[in-house]
């Protein structure tokens, strides 16, 4: 999904008015101010070439490993009244740093945080140490317990579900369960498969800022992200010769933007054409992108721009977007007839698509278009952001037919986060519709062919999830839902990754 750019030109354009921060929120002026600034400092930092990540302090780390997680308690005069109830209730109590520190230092200590206890109204518009110690908390998801108005305004402005720890014993057990989604994402391959950041290029978006972006290198470490898929979009337009020529020429320039601006940050992040190039950066602690065209009206009518976008580090491409175009038919409304599917020169994309290693990604097309790449492809096909139909009848979901056969191609079903396509309210969509959508595809395609597909900065976010530093709350989801650490290895990354080596083996092979 995506606005259009001429809305979305007006809605920044509001937005910059109106004085929005983080996300396209609104918040009392000093809290706008102290948020936009620290976002800065943030930036800089990380520009600096620097990522923020700091080893454990040797005690808290042997403490943690006996099951006692550290809980952050603020500089104020109720420290030491906190420190007792923390040490009572089983946590660690750790002092953060005092008041005159700075956005830098409170994100460098809250690498030890499991949880955070704060007085309840401590957290005012007059205070901006406890701002900023607030924000530490939000960026990276970290429980806590005492709330005030404040932080339910921020609360509220960043998607975050409402706080639900009300008693120490509460914060305990939750910090326990954060605290082993943080390991299990610091120790697996994670991987986003579809955000559309670069669709707001022109709006000096990047990969290495923390603004109001869902998604860049900040907030992928704050979700403890290892890898992202970076979209290059087209609208549909016309599909004559010469604007199927131009749309080519487009979208070529589109993936030389992507990857401009990941070469800009060679000490944070490169481009992964391969899952073996993803895993190198990961080990070397840089972010992975991967690029793929969203709508192959992208390829025009040459099959050769294939192999350009191959050797340019393209690894899939969604065949269709919101219409009809000259590969095949959509699933949307716009289209013609969704029972129709590849045209003949569809077939003979998705056969160069096999030969050049690049999966074929159905989260568009019709469902006679899925039935048709399911018989010709011969590699295994993806929905890179799509969701169950049984869940929400929306036309973007599989129905349990298209699950099974996607299971028994070998395939893979990222879900996405859209509120319109997960449920009929979409305004009060929350994370947990994201997991009914998730457990309903693993309960019919099974564990090993589901992943995510968030699609952020293109439509995608809701309630508790609602940027790359938020994956981490899908993490402590799946764990209370009991999956299995191998489980969600395959969800976070494994799943897509298989699936793309084996299309690229079987390109090697041809």
């Amino acid at each position: 999904m995506r606005w259009r750019y001429s809305f979305c030109l007006v809605i920044l354009a509001i937005l910059s008015i109106a004085g929005l921060s983080a996300q396209g929120v609104t918040y009392p002026e000093p809290v706008r101010k102290l948020f936009e600034k620290a976002d800065a400092e943030i930036t800089e930092y990380y520009h600096s070439g620097k990522i923020l990540r700091y080893a454990q302090n040797d005690t808290l780390a042997f403490q943690q490993s006996i099951g006692r997680p550290t809980i952050a308690i603020p500089d104020c005069e109720e420290a030491e009244y906190l420190r007792n109830l923390v040490s009572n209730s089983g946590g660690i109590p750790v002092d953060m740093p005092r008041k005159d520190c700075s956005t830098i230092d409170l994100r460098a200590a809250s690498v030890n945080w499991d949880g955070a206890a704060m007085p309840d109204g401590w957290v005012t518009a007059s205070n901006q140490y406890s701002i900023l110690v607030y924000k530490t908390i939000s960026d990276w998801n970290i429980p806590y317990l005492g709330t005030s108005a404040l932080t339910q305004t921020i609360d509220k402005g960043l998607r975050r579900l409402p706080c639900d720890i009300s008693s120490f014993g509460t914060l305990i057990k939750k910090a326990k369960i954060f605290r082993k989604a943080v390991r299990l994402m610091d120790d697996i391959f994670s991987i986003d498969t579809h955000c559309d950041l670069p669709d707001m290029y022109q709006q000096g978006w990047s990969v290495g800022k923390r603004s109001i972006s869902q998604a860049g290198i900040p907030k992928m470490d704050e979700g403890h992200l290892d890898a992202q898929v970076l979209i290059s979009f087209l609208w549909q337009g016309s599909t004559d010769d010469f604007s199927s020529k131009r749309a080519a020429e487009r979208n070529i320039v589109k993936i030389e933007q992507i990857i401009k601006d990941v070469e800009s940050y060679p000490d944070l992040c490169g481009i992964a054409k391969t899952p073996a190039e993803a895993e190198s950066l990961r080990a070397a602690g840089k972010k992975a992108f991967m690029i793929a065209l969203e709508n192959g009206y992208g390829i025009g009518k040459d099959l050769g721009n294939i192999k350009k976008m191959k050797d340019l580090g393209v690894v899939y491409i969604t065949l269709c977007h919101f219409r009809d175009n000259s590969i095949c038919h959509t699933s949307s409304r716009h289209g013609s007839d969704p029972s129709k599917g590849l045209t003949e020169f569809g077939i003979t994309v998705v056969e160069e698509m096999n030969r050049q290693g690049i999966l074929v990604d159905l989260s568009h097309p019709s469902a006679g278009t899925f039935w048709d790449c399911v018989k010709y492809s011969k590699a295994p096909v993806i929905c890179s952001h799509s969701g169950a139909k049984a869940i929400y009848g929306h036309d973007r979901g599989l129905d349990d037919k298209q699950l099974k056969a996607l299971a028994d191609n070998g395939g893979v079903i990222q879900v996405y986060t859209v509120p319109e396509y997960l449920g009929r309210h979409k305004d009060s969509i929350t994370i947990d519709d994201v997991m009914r959508h998730f457990d309903h595809c693993v309960k019919v395609a099974g564990a090993e062919h589901v992943g995510i597909g968030s699609d952020f900065d293109g439509g995608g976010g809701v309630w508790g999830c609602n940027g790359d530093n938020d994956l981490i709350n899908l993490t402590v989801k799946m764990l209370e839902r009991g999956y299995t650490s191998n489980q969600i290895k395959g969800f976070w990354g494994g799943n897509f990754m298989r699936v793309l080596k084996e299309a690229q083996t079987i390109a090697n092979q041809d």
